[in-house]
């Protein structure tokens, strides 16, 4: 082994252990035991269903936040509230085309959390921030999540709420549509999420 190779591999080995913080533990989503529930409004009623997690990584260091990426499957979306098999497939059709989520074109969405912060409620729970990509666009939102960690994995759940419009889902939203009398859909939409993680 010559000195110029033993330069690079000790060089690189150096990398490596400067990279690995020392107690940091990367944990990966479990898709198959994770669930996206989403829920929307209007002025008649509600509409609610599931969304697939494809893919994601927490890391922590003891406690606290390292990094943290899911992928959401879009074409994943299901309708559970109406019974009638066709009805239902007409509304997934629907939230699939170009009025709501265009998956043809953008079949995933992406949760990069940049940061969590501990409380304000009660122990193990976070204030987390995160750049949430719906159909190309990038928009930052807050919500709190609830982590519990043991021996085997963790649990994340959250409670997140959007504004739809921001991510330019504006089918019969009043605030784009001024003249929609009362046929109208809320631009809110609300999610609720548990995901299953293990190191």
């Amino acid at each position: 082994m010559n000195a110029t190779f033993k330069l690079v591999l000790g060089t690189l080995s150096l990398l490596t252990l400067l990279s690995f913080k020392a107690g940091e533990v990367k944990y990966k989503a479990m898709a198959e035991q994770s669930t996206i529930h989403w829920l929307g409004k209007k002025t008649t009623g509600q509409h609610e269903g599931n969304v697939n997690l494809k893919s994601g990584t927490l890391a922590l260091n003891g406690k606290d936040f390292v990094s943290g990426e899911f992928i959401i499957d879009m074409t994943s979306i299901t309708c559970t509230d109406i019974k009638e098999a066709e009805d239902a497939q007409h509304l997934v059709d629907h939230l699939k085309n170009e009025d709501f989520f265009n998956t043809a074109s953008f079949p995933e969405s992406l949760i990069r959390i940049k940061k969590m912060v501990p409380g304000p409620a009660a122990a193990n729970t976070y204030t987390a921030t995160a750049d949430l990509t719906i159909k190309g666009i990038k928009n930052e939102i807050q919500f709190p999540v609830k982590l519990e960690t043991n021996g085997t994995g963790a649990t994340a759940t959250a409670d997140i709420v959007i504004d739809r419009t921001k991510w330019n889902v504006v089918y019969k939203s009043k605030t784009v549509f001024s003249t929609l009398g009362d046929k109208f859909i809320y631009d809110d939409m609300y999610l609720t999420v548990k995901i299953a993680l293990q190191p």
